[in-house]
């Protein structure tokens, strides 16, 4: 069974698969020199909710982290620091859009976002997981997930699960389901379903309890 941190994780894997189509597509536009509204668009919601989750990091998890390591987490807040200027950058880029600036701009935005991630679930998240209890593990989640306004999380639902392989969606309905209060579960629980209709049924197959939720 996962738990509270593996919830970190899932997500942090639907923003590597993001920015990886972003840049993708951004190097193939560029190539044929289109138009790059598309790839803008997608960078305005990940940058959002980038956004959100680095606020939560801040918040929650570098904090832990320094009970456990005082001064590793200056690191990371650098780094986090490094992806607002990245993202800024884009910013500008869309006022004055050229396509070739856009995809080098993608292009360094996925490889530090990349690299960022692969530090924290190697390094970081294997640590908190180790050496906290059950009870801070879901405290550190839970503060996270106040970052994001209450109105946002049906779109921060809506992006994360279509980039989620199976495995990830179990892992975050099951989080949600055992952190979230029963009603605001059920609330929820029909955009899910909705988003993940191929794979509804074996969703509850792996997690029983889930129809009666």
């Amino acid at each position: 069974m996962s738990g509270p941190i593996d919830i970190i994780r899932s997500i942090h894997n639907a923003f590597r698969r993001d920015l990886s189509q972003i840049d993708a597509a951004s190097f193939k536009l560029a190539k044929s020199e289109e138009n790059m509204d598309s790839i803008f668009d997608r960078l305005s919601i990940v940058s959002e909710i980038l956004d959100y989750h680095a606020q939560g990091e801040e918040a929650a998890v570098f904090p832990a982290l320094e009970k456990l390591t005082p001064h590793v987490s200056q690191a990371y807040f650098l780094d986090h620091r490094e992806l607002d200027t990245m993202i800024d950058n884009l910013e500008m880029i869309q006022e004055n859009p050229d396509p070739l600036t856009t995809a080098r701009a993608t292009a360094v935005l996925e490889s530090h976002l990349r690299i960022h991630l692969n530090k924290e679930d190697t390094h970081l998240y294997p640590l908190l997981k180790e050496r906290t209890t059950t009870d801070e593990k879901t405290e550190i989640v839970r503060k996270m997930s106040g970052k994001v306004p209450p109105e946002r999380f049906p779109a921060l639902i809506q992006w994360l699960i279509p980039l989620l392989d199976f495995d990830d969606r179990v892992v975050i309905t099951e989080g949600w389901m055992t952190m979230m209060p029963p009603q605001v579960f059920a609330n929820l629980k029909p955009l899910l379903k909705k988003l993940m209709t191929q794979d509804w049924i074996a969703l509850t197959q792996r997690i029983p309890r889930l129809d009666d939720k």
